[in-house]
């Protein structure tokens, strides 16, 4: 129960109400962020990379939206293979994201009287976090290893500022970052490193297997096991020996002597925001309120997960980072806080619509005809303002995978003929992807990828 009592909250009313009068024309014939996002769906589908980034720039460029703007063209750029202006379309936005870290008090106070849609787009941890995944996997590309570090690095900072910032917050670390870290250490001869980054890992996942059903890889228990043998902690890999259940792994002197194919399947997109809302009548005004909350649809793949042939070899690609997932718990995480403010943003418009009537009450017993139906017509405009300006926020990084799936190869070196499909739920070929002359160098990774995002007729809206 709201009980206005207080100068401040009188205030706060007064301010809603010309708020929400001065925002209605511009909101009310807007759609939410991600509903406007089809048209780049459809071309990311068909492959066509430029279209896609000429759709990003047809989008509204509001400049609270401005990080999202900047991460889709980044990732954009990144399926174009154009791993430099990707890289330096994502270092722009974590500038932005570093000098909007702190939001003013005026977008704090506009975010409870009009939406939280109002505020600068900073982006969610795990996106955050992922902007710097991203931004490594492009150094690797470009052969730039001790840059791909530095990044997944960066990544220690991040979840130690993120750890304790939310009391339900599940994403307190990202596996698959460790993991690629101790990828990055081992190209670069660190097997020390290497190993703590395997290790920590190797914890991480053990969380994402009851937080969000990822268990842990079988190929980060194979490195565990050669990584511990290559340092000599034999106590270390008994006791990875019995909890895996693995009797025999390649040794790193074997490894040595081969190369390696790592590939990673980016696949599908991560679901979508969407809002929901519902007209209800406030029992202690009798006007009608507006409550609109988010919530995640499924944006489905028929891809489930690829298969890669190598010459004779075969190898099936594991999820390593569910994407869609951790998206889930963020929101689930943050909904208490979402709803709290939805709630006290209804009250508030709900008191200025009752102001706004009386208002139009009194004028039409004491004024004239002329003034009356003025002050009655302010008195419905704002009541329609309370309602048309209460938005869900759907903003979300759209261009992310729904999940990144890894596989690893060892091969002698040599130049090979690669070919990736894509598997369905029942393990049928969906279609198919080369990879003509692949360079495998002895003691390297030569490193892969393909995104696989789903047709439009897969897309429910």
């Amino acid at each position: 129960m709201f009980i206005v009592t207080s100068s401040p909250w009188r205030s706060g009313v007064r301010l809603a109400a010309s708020v929400c009068l001065a925002a209605v024309g511009p909101l009310s014939g807007c759609a939410t962020y991600s509903t406007g996002f089809a048209a780049v769906e459809a071309q990311l589908a068909a492959k066509n990379y430029d279209a896609a980034l000429d759709a990003i720039e047809q989008q509204s460029h509001a400049s609270r939206d401005k990080i999202l703007y900047l991460l889709n063209r980044g990732m954009v750029l990144r399926m174009k293979r154009d791993y430099r202006a990707s890289n330096d379309t994502f270092e722009a936005a974590k500038k932005l994201m570093d000098e909007l870290y702190g939001l003013s008090l005026r977008e704090q106070s506009l975010t409870f009287v009009i939406n939280d849609a109002t505020t600068s787009y900073v982006g969610e941890e795990y996106e955050q976090v992922l902007l710097h995944l991203y931004k490594a996997l492009n150094f690797l590309d470009l052969g730039e290893l001790d840059a791909a570090r530095v990044e997944a690095l960066q990544v220690d900072v991040l979840l130690r500022q993120f750890g304790g910032g939310i009391p339900d917050n599940k994403y307190t670390e990202d596996a698959f970052v460790r993991y690629l870290t101790g990828l990055i250490y081992e190209e670069l001869r660190e097997w020390s490193d290497a190993l703590i980054a395997y290790r920590k890992a190797y914890e991480a996942y053990l969380k994402y297997e009851k937080h969000y059903g990822v268990p842990v890889p079988g190929l980060l228990k194979l490195d565990l096991l050669r990584l511990a043998q290559r340092q000599g902690l034999h106590n270390e890999v008994e006791r990875y020996r019995r909890s895996f259940g693995i009797e025999t792994w390649q040794s790193a002197g074997e490894r040595a002597q081969l190369g390696e194919i790592v590939f990673m399947l980016h696949n599908g997109l991560v679901p979508i925001k969407r809002e929901q809302s519902a007209n209800v009548l406030d029992p202690s005004s009798g006007h009608l309120i507006r409550i609109s909350l988010p919530y995640y649809q499924d944006r489905p793949s028929a891809v489930s997960s690829a298969r890669l042939r190598v010459d004779v070899r075969v190898a099936s690609t594991e999820v390593a980072e569910d994407v869609g997932a951790i998206a889930r718990q963020s929101l689930e995480s943050k909904m208490a806080g979402i709803t709290a403010r939805a709630v006290a943003r209804a009250a508030v418009k709900a008191a200025a619509a009752r102001e706004a009537r009386k208002a139009a009450q009194q004028k039409s017993r004491d004024g004239s005809n002329e003034s009356a139906i003025a002050a009655i017509l302010l008195g419905l405009s704002v009541e329609a303002a309370t309602v048309l300006t209460e938005r869900a926020d759907t903003r979300s990084w759209l261009t992310l995978p729904q999940n990144i799936q890894l596989a690893r190869v060892p091969l002698p070196p040599g130049n090979y003929d690669v070919r990736v499909e894509l598997l369905g739920a029942g393990q049928q070929v969906l279609g198919t992807h080369d990879f003509r002359q692949v360079v495998v160098r002895k003691g390297h990774q030569t490193h892969l990828w393909h995104h696989a995002v789903p047709t439009p007729s897969t897309l429910r809206r």
